[in-house]
């Protein structure tokens, strides 16, 4: 079987419905056209991003377009983690078809699940959506990327959500569930909220450019760990 029937294959046995990103042959056809929308990726400007020499964990990895982008940009391993089965046996297969060793893929709920290992750098790429966030699951999917984080953590995520229209609850309910979140003009300020979050243990070090409010714009934001920040100092 040619390796382009084989990707054909695995895109037959995932589903196209859990593919998440544009999926294409070794001759660049499309075989996936991804579930996902509005994705803006890592910001074409964040040209400092290292990934040279370090372990990185891909939390959400789907088929591994990130993971497999922290290796050929250095990483010396890196394991995606997802929590449905067929992606991850896809990803696995994907690695194989591309010729990448030093990277695997688990099944694993990252969000209630205790860490196996803690790697250099972690990677929440467009995993907190309107789903997660007003399903309650926004602090614990935060906290499962901070456990496995040793120094370095990379997010992409909407800013702004209007709690009424996006997230399909009250102000009051929201806030029930994060107490301590902020709304203004009844919109839920993510950023903000991810900074709080992490603002005990964790710096800054890279946030996207400023976008209007009423943009889907995708955010990037880049920590590094207090402690591992003043070593560098």
């Amino acid at each position: 079987m040619s390796k382009n029937a084989e990707l054909k294959k695995i895109v037959d046995e995932v589903g196209e419905n859990l593919i998440w990103r544009p999926l294409f042959d070794f001759e660049n056809n499309s075989l996936a056209s991804g579930v996902g929308r509005n994705i803006d990726g890592i910001d074409p400007e964040f040209t400092s991003l290292d990934f040279k020499g370090k372990s990185v964990c891909d939390l959400g990895c789907n088929l591994g377009h990130f993971s497999f982008h922290a290796i050929r940009n250095g990483a010396a391993r890196v394991v995606g983690y997802d929590e449905e089965p067929r992606v991850v046996a896809g990803a696995s297969r994907l690695a194989g078809l591309y010729g990448i060793d030093n990277v695997e893929f688990k099944v694993c709920d990252f969000a209630s699940e205790e860490p196996d290992e803690i790697f250099d750098m972690g990677m929440l790429i467009d995993i907190l959506g309107k789903q997660n966030i007003s399903g309650g699951h926004l602090v614990s999917i935060l906290k499962g990327l901070e456990k496995r984080s040793g120094s370095e953590m990379l997010l992409t995520f909407r800013s702004f959500y209007l709690v009424e229209r996006h997230l399909n609850m009250s102000e009051a309910d929201f806030l029930k569930m994060y107490p301590g979140a902020k709304i203004e003009g009844g919109f839920f300020n993510l950023l903000d909220f991810v900074k709080e979050l992490f603002s005990e243990n964790w710096v800054p070090a890279y946030l996207s450019k400023a976008q209007p409010v009423t943009k889907q714009h995708k955010h990037t934001a880049f920590f590094v760990r207090r402690n591992a920040c003043n070593s560098r100092s």
